[in-house]
């Protein structure tokens, strides 16, 4: 099987990636004016001030959306079609993107609760969401 597309981290994704592979979620917090910070960025999009912190979240949440993945898709993902991609809501208020794991899309409800999972893809682990029990 082909592998996926590669993550490269950077500077502003370093930690991010960093934690992953030790399969800890974080999310950069400002340390100035406390607002979580979702996609990384090297400074505070609401106070800006620089060089906000990663901080480790639950990853635990609820479904906000989802899509179904169909083919057409890269070779890569060929084997795994149908497969969910779910908008998740973190407790912390934080939204992520994510695929379904261990669950079934089609039993997938709008505000469903669900906890954080880890899935390789290649080389890098990834967050994930199952169903909550």
């Amino acid at each position: 099987m082909a592998l996926g597309p590669e993550p490269i981290a950077d500077a502003d994704t370093r930690g991010f990636w960093d934690a992953a592979a030790d399969q800890r979620l974080v999310v950069q917090r400002c340390g100035s004016c406390d607002r979580w910070i979702w996609q990384p960025r090297p400074l505070c999009p609401a106070c800006h001030t620089p060089d906000p912190d990663w901080t480790e979240v639950s990853g635990d949440g609820h479904v906000v959306s989802w899509t179904v993945v169909r083919p057409p898709v890269l070779r890569a993902w060929a084997d795994d079609v149908p497969f969910a991609v779910l908008l998740v809501e973190l407790d912390e208020g934080v939204r992520m993107v994510g695929r379904l794991v261990d669950g079934d899309f089609e039993q997938l409800e709008i505000g469903e609760r669900v906890a954080l999972r880890w899935r390789r893809e290649g080389t890098a682990l990834l967050p994930a969401w199952t169903p909550a029990t």
